[in-house]
């Protein structure tokens, strides 16, 4: 059963309905239920239709599926909270016609906003100059250990002292991590209690230069969300961010991908926030700026991340169109300086015949370009792994030979054993994955000592990649080297 973040009884109406004095609702209110699914999908189910809605009560029949603008939006108070909620990104979504019962439209909302305060006049396009979200589960991440506990046999004492907040500089902005600590209410007296429990936590803000609309401030948490699946090496998802106008805070949700609740323990993170603390600024705005050059080279990586099942073929190929792009996208605009390319001019010189000359240098348009085993040893040999150059090669090739007879043969060659097939594509994969993550950790500014340290040397998951490497040749199999990875 879906687990629900909200759902909950309320008045609901049309945002740009004006609200009469002394009402906290227009008369034009309709009684329905909100709710909104872990992934943040959120829905809408009223008990009647809005009187304005085109159609009228055969709206939900005869437009079913309808999408609206993302301005039009829809206003509501919630029952038992007391609380207001915006939904935008509105769909038409269920409802009934009945002519001798009750006629009830619903929507699907892909944003909504929950808050406590008022929301601005629908005149008013909605601009957010900070984004704030609570680091629960990234506690190992962060190496938080700031609770100095002393016990002797008859007294138990605990001592802490909450860190000055870090502050880090973006190219538009701020990143701030503030820490605090949750136990009793301060007081200038003693609490007796037969309990006590404390806990430290961090809040990530992002205060902007410049105010942005929803769909940015959707992107921008969506960084950060990338950011930690690069850093953590887990799926882990963070929790739902706030976002700030002035002094307000809305609680933010959207519809995307399922969401991971299990915390990244220390053993699993590949780089933790001391290592990178000094330059943690620069590589979050690396990432937003190599986000966007890169395009596919970057999210083609992060999208097998998400925690969805793949199948051993698509996931192959995935990360080689990933690293294919990648290097197309880093060398666009570098000119090609070849034999080749100096053969091809000598030829085409050599053809008379315009129709003929414009058909042969369609055909050899790109015969220059490198090849696929090229693309990938560019790409991976720029990693500060220090492997030696056959193996690299060696494995290059054997992966462009891999997806060229997934593209040709459409999988194995003919003959071959399938199930060899598939125990070598999850070899060639486990490989190709560590070293893509080390790729784009180089890239948006990751020291290259712990991006080596975490997959060769004494990293906590450094056997893993490891033995990854060994299965495919881009390490020597030594004696006692474990087969971690079976069963």
């Amino acid at each position: 059963m879906t687990k629900k973040i909200l759902e909950e009884r309320g008045l609901f109406w049309w945002h740009e309905d004006p609200v009469p004095a002394n009402q906290f609702a227009p008369d034009s209110c309709i009684v329905g239920t909100l709710s909104i699914e872990e992934n943040g999908a959120t829905y809408l189910e009223l008990d009647g239709y809005f009187a304005s809605s085109e159609g009228g009560p055969m709206a939900g029949i005869a437009a079913q599926g309808q999408q609206f603008p993302l301005e039009k939006a829809i206003q509501g108070k919630l029952k038992a909270s007391g609380r207001n909620v915006l939904l935008l990104g509105l769909r038409r979504r269920g409802g009934r016609f009945s002519s001798n019962g009750i006629s009830h439209e619903g929507f699907a909302a892909s944003h909504c906003l929950v808050t406590d305060r008022a929301f601005p006049p629908a005149k008013r396009p909605l601009r957010f100059n900070a984004l704030d979200v609570e680091l629960t589960g990234l506690e190992e991440w962060l190496r938080l250990g700031n609770i100095e506990v002393k016990r002797t046999r008859q007294r138990i004492s605990a001592k802490h002292r909450v860190p000055r907040a870090d502050i880090h500089e973006l190219d538009d902005g701020t990143l701030t991590m503030r820490y605090d600590i949750t136990g009793p209410w301060p007081s200038k007296f003693a609490h007796r209690m037969d309990k006590l429990n404390l806990v430290e936590s961090v809040n990530l803000c992002v205060k902007l230069k410049r105010a942005r609309t929803l769909l940015e401030m959707r992107d921008e948490y969506a960084r950060l969300q990338e950011l930690f699946i690069l850093l953590t090496g887990t799926t882990f998802s963070l929790e739902w961010p706030r976002l700030i106008i002035g002094k307000m805070a809305y609680h933010y949700y959207y519809e995307g991908f399922e969401r991971s609740t299990k915390a990244p323990t220390w053993d699993e993170c590949w780089i933790n926030y001391i290592q990178v603390k000094s330059n943690f600024g620069s590589i979050v705005t690396a990432l937003r700026r190599k986000r966007e050059e890169f395009g596919p080279g970057f999210y083609l990586y992060l999208g097998i991340r998400r925690g969805m099942k793949m199948y051993v073929e698509h996931r192959f190929v995935n990360l080689i169109w990933g690293l294919e792009s990648l290097h197309r996208r880093k060398n666009k605009d570098k000119a090609k300086e070849s034999k080749l390319d100096a053969k091809i001019q000598r030829i085409l010189a050599q053809i008379s015949g315009s129709d003929d000359k414009r058909w042969l240098k369609g055909q050899l348009k790109h015969a220059g370009e490198p090849s696929l085993k090229e693309r990938l040893m560019d790409v991976l040999s720029a990693l500060p792994l220090g492997f030696e150059r056959k193996r690299m090669e060696a494995f290059c090739k054997s992966c462009a030979d891999r997806r060229n007879d997934m593209s040709h043969f459409g999988g194995q060659r003919e003959g071959s054993d399938y199930r060899e097939f598939m125990i070598d594509l999850v070899r060639k994969s486990e490989a190709l994955a560590c070293l893509y993550h080390a790729v784009l950790l180089h890239e948006i500014g990751v020291d290259a000592t712990l991006i080596k340290a975490a997959l060769l040397e004494n990293g906590p998951n450094a056997s893993r990649s490891k033995y990854a490497f060994r299965e495919v040749g881009l390490l020597p199999v030594g004696k006692g080297d474990g087969h971690i990875l079976d069963g």
